[in-house]
């Protein structure tokens, strides 16, 4: 039995709605409703249904009510002492179910807020009109009308403001428009509605739609704007860039001044070519002028704007790998990392931004000419100390910014590009300072001796805490003065803009006190940030305790040589690359190199080891830390590879990062990292060496390559073999069980699975037990045994619940799924597929969501529902591509292949716009939708 009063009143009995009655039978149900579970005397309802004018009879009419209200809820409607209770459990009244859904949605609106919009949207389509609709009641039923219209327009509000924040301002737009129409009074609908339109590039719309309810709420309420939304007003009229769209641009926190003329002839020029370069000495500005042209030119480029910072890689380091990795697109089998950015990008018109090429000159020339050469609507947006010098290239050169003449006056100087930025910096580092009058000279001094070089002026503003802008200008001039009259022994043919640079940075560095100077050398090593706990582990002696290193840490920032950023996990400190390359050559004078190497390498270790138990609770917040540290482990392994000469080192970094690589896209860097390290290393059988080779198999099956992956895994076991190493010949046999089943030798894949299986169980290991069991079972799948597979997957899925393996019971319901679906039992299917599928985006697993969405889309068109099968087979087909994950199981490729033919056979020419639309909806939101669909459908079925 079902209660709706999100809407018309109604009660359905096994899901067709039963007569009620006219308006007095109807009242007496509201109001019992509104008290659902809970007595309501005689004199109450009577007061509720008659109002204050009851007639005589009253106490009999109401008896006649409940007897044919009683005829349709029959036990339902119970009489008590004092009058009458309808017992409803709170899943059967649609309100109940709303407010529960309300409450679940909370916490996500920040954690997941794709899914939150989805919840929201599931929770809004169980409205159907005014609450207790045909119900003319009393002051109880008026009451909960109330609260529940109320509840319904503050979830419209979450689930519209989320959609914001996910960059739906398209979408949301319309929607908002009708809502203020009908609601103007609501200052949080009006403030999002602004707020779309300013977003969506309709500033005039946003403009005239202030002004049309600020005339609308004086002449029919006689109230102004809320104060919130007049300052959003106003943040609109000065085009406020913190009300842009979120946007996958890095935002730097301080204020991007000078150059806007350059800008907009950079936009006209960007606009008319698709291979731009800004080039310019180190310092001069280029990243920060890529960024804001990025930004200024984003509704350009609607499928995207995607920025690759190049600085973390090594010199001639493989930067289409960093690009796809960016992009989290996975090369598949039998192509390289460009061809794969190239096909995923093929038919979009996107703008890629490749900020600090110069080191990886070569790489970048060669991957921007595959691209634009495949791309037609792709343009990239390069920075470098030189042109990439390939055909189509337009080259920018970039130097300072304007500085004003000696000869200038005090009021033409400060309106300066170059003196704009030292007051702006100066005021951000000593409050109240400002270049006027009476300081312009030296400023205007200043900034010619740093030639007007962005970064020379935000260090040197940094250091007029302690001194007065005279003095910061004499100490400068003497400095570089000292600098240019040196014989130069690093390069005598560097323009003298390098030098300047140089000079200013030697400056900050010669200010620190002498452990400020040590820190900041040692802190060179790291690249693309670090922690302080991991600054602590390898700067080693140069402070006495944690709160030492911190206050240190906090005083380079104060100097400009650090930036702290701020996130989830609380501060980062990044050094600029410029910053960073100074550094390590005062770590090379110090002749502290290899050691402090030694020591990040050592910390990559401990960081590596750790990310070695994957699929837990936390392998989401593991992911994404390595993604925070990667730069930092690709450094040590080239040290540990190269100069620092330690290939063993090298081992036990990548030997546990494999399943990272295959997570990220990353197969064939982490591959080729493997494969020098165990070409460099003895070949005598160790434990680390099998579990690199393991490692290389595992990362070179899932490429596709599986007559080597059966190779790397045979010198695997045989390696432990030697050892008599229990665990590792269990891991050994269970990669070639899978190796097998891919090459479809089911027979050997029994073999392998078996022997794994008995040694796991022998040694108590339950959680490689277990994934011997799912790989026995794989296998007596593929060979058509359905029922002892179907006994195995049981078995494995009660050894997964007994221990806490959450990755291998969403492996395990994914397997119990397709038994039942095989058995004929699709309703079991479906609810182990969408368990499976929840478990797997719990845990960031991107393959097992793309499993349990085609498995869905098989029952989907089994049960002819042809369009969602082809929408969730669309994305998924996407996504595998990205990913370079096919599907490698015989039978689920044929089951695959059968649901897409069924489909179109169903949709015909309709297939082909099914198709489009879906083409672009990202996997989280897919994921999101099937999953409060599939939540929808079992409440359904439990209140019929």
């Amino acid at each position: 039995m079902e209660f709706r009063v999100l809407g018309p009143l109604e009660v359905l009995v096994d899901g067709v709605p039963a007569r009620l009655g006219g308006p007095r039978p109807r009242a007496v149900l509201g109001t019992l409703l509104t008290h659902a579970g809970r007595a309501v005397s005689v004199q109450r309802l009577i007061d509720q249904v008659w109002d204050e004018d009851p007639p005589p009879t009253a106490v009999a009419a109401l008896q006649m009510h409940i007897s044919a209200l009683r005829r349709v809820l029959r036990d339902r409607l119970v009489t008590t002492t004092s009058g009458y209770r309808v017992d409803v459990a709170e899943e059967e009244i649609d309100a109940h179910r709303f407010e529960s859904a309300l409450r679940d949605v909370g916490p996500l609106l920040t954690q997941r807020p794709a899914q939150a919009a989805a919840d929201l949207s599931s929770a809004l389509a169980l409205w159907h009109g005014e609450p207790y609709g045909g119900v003319a009641a009393g002051s109880d039923v008026a009451a909960a009308r109330v609260t529940l219209s109320e509840l319904r327009l503050s979830a419209l509000e979450d689930k519209l403001e989320v959609e914001l924040g996910l960059g739906r301002h398209a979408q949301a737009a319309p929607e908002l428009s009708g809502l203020v129409a009908e609601y103007p009074g609501r200052p949080r609908l009006a403030g999002l509605y602004l707020l779309a339109l300013y977003r969506c590039g309709r500033i005039n719309d946003a403009q005239a739609a202030y002004d049309m309810l600020l005339q609308r709420l004086a002449d029919e309420f006689g109230t102004e704007p809320a104060a919130a939304v007049t300052a959003l007003a106003r943040a609109i009229s000065r085009r406020d860039p913190t009300l842009d769209p979120p946007t996958a641009i890095p935002t730097p926190p301080s204020r991007f001044i000078g150059r806007r003329g350059e800008l907009e002839r950079l936009a006209d020029r960007l606009g008319r070519s698709r291979l731009l370069t800004l080039t310019g000495p180190g310092g001069c500005g280029k990243t920060r002028l890529a960024l804001e042209l990025a930004r200024d030119t984003v509704i350009d480029h609607p499928d995207g704007v995607f920025v690759i910072e190049l600085a973390p890689l090594p010199p001639g380091g493989a930067v289409a790998e960093r690009l796809a990795a960016e992009l989290s697109v996975r090369p598949r089998p039998g192509l390289s990392p460009a061809q794969a950015v190239a096909d995923q990008l093929r038919g979009m018109r996107a703008l890629i931004v490749l900020d600090n090429c110069e080191h990886v000159i070569d790489g970048s020339a060669a991957l921007a000419a595959r691209l634009l050469g495949r791309c037609a609507g792709l343009r990239i947006l390069a920075t470098s100390r030189e042109p990439l010098g390939i055909d189509g290239e337009q080259v920018w050169p970039l130097t300072g910014l304007r500085v004003p003449a000696e000869e200038d006056e005090a009021a033409v100087a400060v309106h300066s590009e170059a003196i704009r930025l030292l007051s702006d910096r100066g005021a951000a580092a000593l409050g109240g300072f400002a270049v006027t009058a009476r300081n312009a000279a030296a400023a205007g001094r200043l900034c010619r001796l740093l030639d007007g070089l962005p970064l020379a002026i935000e260090l040197a503003a940094a250091q007029l805490r302690t001194m007065s802008l005279p003095e910061l200008a004499t100490h400068i001039g003497q400095r570089l003065e000292h600098r240019l009259t040196l014989a130069d022994r690093r390069s005598r043919t560097a323009p003298d803009r390098h030098h300047t640079m140089h000079a200013a940075i030697d400056w900050s560095y010669q200010l620190l006190a002498p452990e400020e100077q040590a820190l900041f050398r040692r802190l060179s090593v790291f690249a693309g940030g670090f922690r302080q706990e991991a600054a602590e582990t390898v700067a080693g002696e140069t402070t006495s305790d944690m709160h030492a290193t911190l206050d240190v840490l906090a005083r380079l920032v104060d100097q400009s040589v650090l930036t702290a950023d701020r996130g989830r996990d609380g501060v980062r400190f990044v050094m600029l690359e410029l910053v960073r390359q100074y550094a390590a050559e005062r770590l090379a004078e110090a002749g502290e190199t290899e050691d402090i190497r030694d020591r990040h390498a050592a910390w990559c270790v401990t960081l590596a080891e750790g990310a070695a138990q994957f699929g837990g609770d936390d392998h989401a917040e593991l992911v994404r830390r390595l993604d925070l540290e990667e730069g930092n482990l690709r450094a040590a392994l080239e040290w540990c590879l190269g100069e620092g000469a330690d290939p063993m080192r090298a081992l036990e970094i990548s030997s546990p990062l494999w399943w990272y690589w295959w997570t990220r896209g990353l197969m064939s860097e982490g591959r080729g990292w493997l494969r020098r390290a165990l070409a460099a290393t003895d070949p005598t059988p160790t434990r680390l060496r099998g579990s690199a080779l393991r490692a290389a198999a595992a990362l070179t099956r899932n490429s596709g390559d599986y007559a080597e992956a059966r190779d790397l895994g045979e010198q695997c076991l045989a390696v432990y073999q030697a050892l008599s190493e229990r665990t590792g010949l269990i891991s050994a046999l269970g990669g070639l069980c899978v190796t097998a089943i891919a090459l479809q030798d089911f027979d050997a894949a029994l073999r392998y699975g078996r022997e794994s299986c008995r040694l796991a169980e022998e040694a108590g290991d339950r959680l490689r037990y277990g994934s011997a069991l799912n790989n026995i079972g794989l296998a007596l799948r593929c060979l058509g045994r359905i029922e002892e597979a179907g006994e195995t997957f049981g078995a494995a899925m009660e050894n997964c619940q007994a221990i806490g393996d959450r990755r291998g019971e969403a492996a395990t319901l994914s397997n119990l799924g397709r038994i039942a679906r095989l058995s004929g039992n699709q309703k079991q299917a479906r609810c182990q597929y969408t368990q499976s599928l929840a478990l797997y985006r719990d845990l960031d697993l991107a393959e097992g969501m793309l499993d349990m969405l085609e498995a869905l889309a098989s029952l989907e068109a089994e049960q002819g529902h042809a369009t969602e099968a082809l929408r969730l087979l669309t994305v998924c087909e996407r996504e595998r591509v990205r990913l370079g994950a096919p599907l490698f199981v015989q039978d689920e490729i044929a089951d695959r292949d059968q649901t897409l033919a069924k489909a179109h056979a169903a949709l015909g020419q309709r297939a082909t716009a099914v198709t489009a639309e879906a083409r672009d909806v990202p996997l989280e939101t897919v994921v999101d939708e099937t999953l409060a669909a599939d939540r929808s459908r079992s409440e359904n079925r439990s209140e019929g």
